[in-house]
């Protein structure tokens, strides 16, 4: 028999006789080996390990899990006071593409809704019952008024899931119309106008309890002053591609609307 075939026999009657007893090793039994001299490890020992080790694992998934299943604050709150804070501390310090879009000139930084009261803010879906740390978190707009673009940020909280960790895509669907709403009135004179038709791809999951970015161009070579073409992308920080969206805006004939302001 040659050596790598002995090898291999070798190899094949050692993992028997570890499978059969952990304790069993070829090398005391071969010829040239040595007397193991290291006295075994006490199955005590090995069980306090794995409780310890399993037991930690257990503690930390059942935090987690405890974190996805309570109710989340209500807008308001000192709990939602503390979470808006760390929206507001993760958004200025953890957030590249805020630091790329304020170091570009193009762009102007503002909130949404600046030029309503709290009032009026309060009957708007996305400033009203979608507020706080559980609905819309945080909502930026960075506007390039050269070539008619928007780019938002938006903090998506647990309390607008669909399934769990998922943000429902009705309220993705509020959010990126507003969006293509935004760079498309600015197209109009009259600065007011309302949907007239929305289109959706959902090409990813968009998990709660995270930022993405929304990317809104305006169409300008087919947008008129009284009908106007958007896109829209929603993208994840990674700049993956969640959601595209079309959408056509016109300016009501007969209805009267309340005209936008400056600022978003």
């Amino acid at each position: 028999m040659n050596s790598t075939r002995f090898l291999r026999l070798q190899r094949l009657i050692n993992s028997n006789f570890a499978f059969r007893n952990p304790r069993l090793s070829l090398r005391n039994y071969s010829t040239g080996a040595q007397t193991n001299t290291s006295a075994p490890s006490s199955p005590w020992t090995r069980r306090f390990i794995y409780v310890g080790i399993f037991g930690g694992l257990g503690i930390a998934l059942g935090k987690q899990l405890e974190q996805m299943l309570a109710a989340p604050p209500a807008p308001g709150s000192p709990e939602d006071e503390k979470m808006i804070k760390k929206l507001e501390w993760a958004y200025e310090v953890g957030l590249p593409i805020v630091h790329r879009l304020r170091e570009n000139p193009d762009y102007i930084e503002s909130g949404v809704y600046e030029y309503f009261s709290d009032e009026q803010k309060s009957h708007r879906l996305t400033s009203g019952p979608l507020a706080g740390s559980r609905g819309l978190g945080l909502q930026k707009v960075f506007w390039n008024d050269r070539e008619m673009k928007v780019v938002s940020v938006v903090a998506f909280g647990t309390g607008i899931e669909g399934w769990p960790t998922m943000v429902h895509g009705g309220a993705l669907g509020t959010v990126i119309d507003e969006n293509l709403g935004r760079v498309a009135i600015r197209r109009f004179p009259a600065r007011t106008g309302v949907t007239a038709n929305l289109n959706i791809n959902y090409r990813a999951p968009v998990y709660s309890g995270n930022f993405y970015s929304l990317h809104t161009t305006l169409d300008q070579e087919r947008s008129t002053d009284h009908k106007a073409y958007a896109k829209c992308q929603l993208r994840d920080m990674t700049g993956r591609v969640c959601v595209e969206a079309t959408g056509i805006f016109v300016v009501p004939k007969k209805l009267q609307l309340r005209t936008i302001g400056e600022t978003f």
